[in-house]
Parts: structure tokens; C-alpha cells; sequence
């Protein structure tokens, strides 16, 4: 004698009532899926500062050998004309930088000289204001690209910095006459900046050109504007 097996047969309202039952349980599944997917999803990394950013650059290997902070130093550079996107070629960024810093000098002899000259100068501050209207117009002629790269180009650029402080000298002596103001004092040290920024600039290029100078085909003024 044979068997039969007779399929199971689930009545309609039993059948929904299971459903109903394991719907929750899988949503809470999908909804753990979900969670782990985003907990497993790579997190994005912030963007970089723009001081970060410039730091693997040109102007961030140039910045990390002048005398001044780092950031300073970017904030330096960004303040000249093109100089940020001169990111790499350490030519044109000496010329932007050069150029930069004679025309600060040029400017300082100039206010100096205005100063010695006013009506209303004390006779005694003359002497030591004219030779500070001196020592920046002579500064400017030491800021030119011509021999980037050559080990004596320090030497020739900090001819200038010896003209800023033997002017800081002379103010030192004048000092309590009032005549060195916030005004001056700021104008001084933003042409302190960039002369780092330039001297950095002088250090990159020995390094990069390992001793081979660059000629420099642009201003041949060797003479200071009076």
C-alpha cells in the first residue's frame, strides 16, 4: 500500500498573521544592514588649510627657509602681485619677490626723506633722518634676481638688512622725540618681511641651482634713487 503526503495548507488568515509577525524583524535587519554600511563608508577628510595647502609648494619650501613664521611668511608672499601663482618657478617668483622689496626700500627712503624735509622737523632729528632716507634707498639696489643661485647672493642681499638696522640706530636716538611712530614702526617691519621672504627665497635657489647662478635680464639699476 502506497503513501501520499497531502500538502499543508495554511489558511489565508493564519498566513498573514505570520507575515505580520516577522515584518518588524526584518526591518530591524535592514535597518542594522544600513547602519553598518555607514558605519563601514569612509569617512572625508577635511580640506587643508591654505597655509597646509601652500606648504607643499614652491612657496611653502621657500618660506620654511626664511627667518620668519611660516605663516607670516605665505601671508608675505600672498600680499605681492602674481607671487602666488608662481608655485614652480623659483625665477619668476625671485623677480616678483626682488622687485617687491626694492620698490618697499625706494618707498621708506622716501618717507624718511619727506620727514627730514617737513617745516616742522626739529633741526636736531635732521642728521639721523637723512641718513635712514640714505640707508633704504640704498637698500633697494641689492634686490635683484641677477646671480640667483650663486653662494655670494646671501652675502649681497644682507648688505641690505645692514642698511635697516644701521638705520634703526640712528633712530634709537630720536626715539623719545616722538618722531618714530605705529606708522613707521609698521612700515619697518613689513619691509623686514619681505627681506626674509627674499632671503628665502636666495636659499631655495642656492640649493636648486647648486651653485649656478642665474643672470638676470631685467633691471640693470645699480643706482640708488635719491
Amino acid at each position: 500500500m502506497g503513501f501520499s503526503i497531502t500538502p499543508l495548507i495554511i489558511p489565508q488568515a493564519i498566513f498573514t498573521t505570520i507575515i505580520m509577525l516577522q515584518f518588524p524583524l526584518l526591518m530591524n535587519a535592514r535597518q542594522l544592514s544600513s547602519s553598518s554600511s555607514i558605519a563601514m563608508a569612509p569617512a572625508f577628510a577635511p580640506a587643508p588649510s591654505p597655509a597646509a595647502a601652500a606648504a607643499t609648494n614652491l612657496i611653502g619650501e621657500v618660506c620654511r627657509k626664511s627667518n620668519i613664521d611660516v605663516t607670516k611668511c605665505i601671508e608675505t608672499l600672498h600680499s605681492i602681485p602674481d607671487a602666488a601663482s608662481a608655485y614652480d618657478d623659483i625665477q619668476a617668483l625671485a623677480e616678483l619677490v626682488m622687485q617687491a622689496a626694492k620698490e618697499e626700500s625706494k618707498a621708506l627712503g622716501t618717507m624718511f626723506s619727506a620727514i627730514q624735509s617737513s617745516k616742522d622737523a626739529n633741526p636736531k632729528l635732521k642728521p639721523s633722518l637723512e641718513l635712514c632716507a640714505f640707508d633704504y634707498s640704498d637698500a633697494a639696489i641689492f634686490f635683484t634676481p641677477r646671480g640667483l643661485g650663486d653662494v655670494t647672493k646671501s652675502l649681497e642681499v644682507h648688505s641690505a638688512l645692514d642698511d635697516s638696522q644701521n638705520c634703526d640706530s640712528e633712530l634709537a636716538k630720536i626715539r623719545n622725540a616722538g618722531v618714530v611712530d605705529d606708522s613707521i614702526s609698521a612700515a619697518i617691519q613689513k619691509w623686514r618681511d619681505l627681506y626674509a621672504v627674499a632671503n628665502g627665497v636666495i636659499l631655495y635657489a642656492e640649493d636648486a641651482f647648486k651653485g649656478r647662478a642665474v643672470d638676470d635680464q631685467g633691471d640693470d639699476d645699480y643706482s640708488p634713487d635719491y
